[in-house]
C-alpha cells in the first residue's frame, strides 16, 4: 500500500512538472545572445502566458543605421501560438522593418525561451515554421548616401529569458591558485599542531 500511494505520489509530481515546463509565466523577458548579419538585437517582450508578445521594445545595433528610430520594433503587428512555437511579427512604428521572431514555448533547462534559428532547433517539422528574421526596408547613412535597406537576414542565436544574466557568476578559483590555497592551509594546520603540542 506505502509504495503504491509513493508511486502516485511520484507521478503526481512529475505530472506538476510537466504542467508547470509548458507553461510561460507571464512578464517581460529579456533578449540574449541574439545577433542577425553581425550586430546585436537586444531589448524585451512583455508576454502573455500562452507565449503570445503584448508588447515589444527591440533594437537592432547597427552603427549605421542613422534613423534612430527606424531599427526600434515596438509594434506588434501578427501574434499567434502554434504546436508549442510563437509566432510573432514586429514592426517599426514608422513600418520601415520588420522581425519575424518565432521561438519554443516550452523552456529548456536553463529556463530560457530559444529562439528558432532552423525548423529543427524548436522542435517543429520542417516547413512549420521558418527560423526568426529581421528586415529593414531601408535607411540612410549620411557616410556615403546608400540606402540599400537590409534584405531579410536570420538571426544566428538568441533566447529569451526572464533571468537577470547580468548577476555576477561565483568566483572561480585558477587550479595553480587553488593548489597553492590547499597548500598555505596545510601549513596552516601543521603549524598549529605544533604549537599545541609545545
Amino acid at each position: 500500500m506505502r509504495c503504491t500511494l509513493f508511486a502516485l505520489a511520484l507521478a503526481a509530481f512529475g505530472f506538476s512538472g510537466v504542467a508547470q515546463a509548458n507553461t510561460i509565466s507571464p512578464g517581460v523577458y529579456n533578449l540574449y545572445g541574439a545577433y542577425v548579419a553581425g550586430y546585436s538585437v537586444t531589448g524585451t517582450v512583455n508576454l502573455k502566458g500562452s507565449g503570445m508578445i503584448a508588447s515589444s521594445h527591440l533594437t537592432f545595433n547597427d552603427p549605421d543605421v542613422a534613423n534612430i528610430d527606424l531599427p526600434v520594433f515596438n509594434v506588434v503587428n501578427i501574434t499567434n501560438v502554434y504546436n508549442g512555437l510563437s509566432q510573432n511579427y514586429l514592426t517599426t512604428k514608422t513600418s520601415g522593418g520588420q522581425i519575424a521572431l518565432y521561438f519554443n514555448t516550452i523552456a529548456d533547462e536553463n529556463g530560457n525561451l530559444n529562439l528558432c534559428i532552423g525548423n529543427a532547433q524548436c522542435g517543429t517539422s520542417p516547413g512549420t515554421a521558418g527560423p526568426s528574421t529581421l528586415q529593414i526596408y531601408g535607411f540612410y547613412n549620411p557616410a556615403d548616401g546608400s540606402n540599400p535597406g537590409l534584405q531579410v537576414t536570420q538571426f544566428t542565436s538568441g533566447y529569451l529569458s526572464q533571468n537577470d544574466v547580468t548577476t555576477a557568476a561565483p568566483s572561480i578559483v585558477s587550479e595553480p591558485l587553488s593548489v597553492l590555497l590547499v597548500g598555505t592551509g596545510i601549513l596552516g594546520l601543521a603549524a598549529a599542531t605544533r604549537l599545541r603540542r609545545t
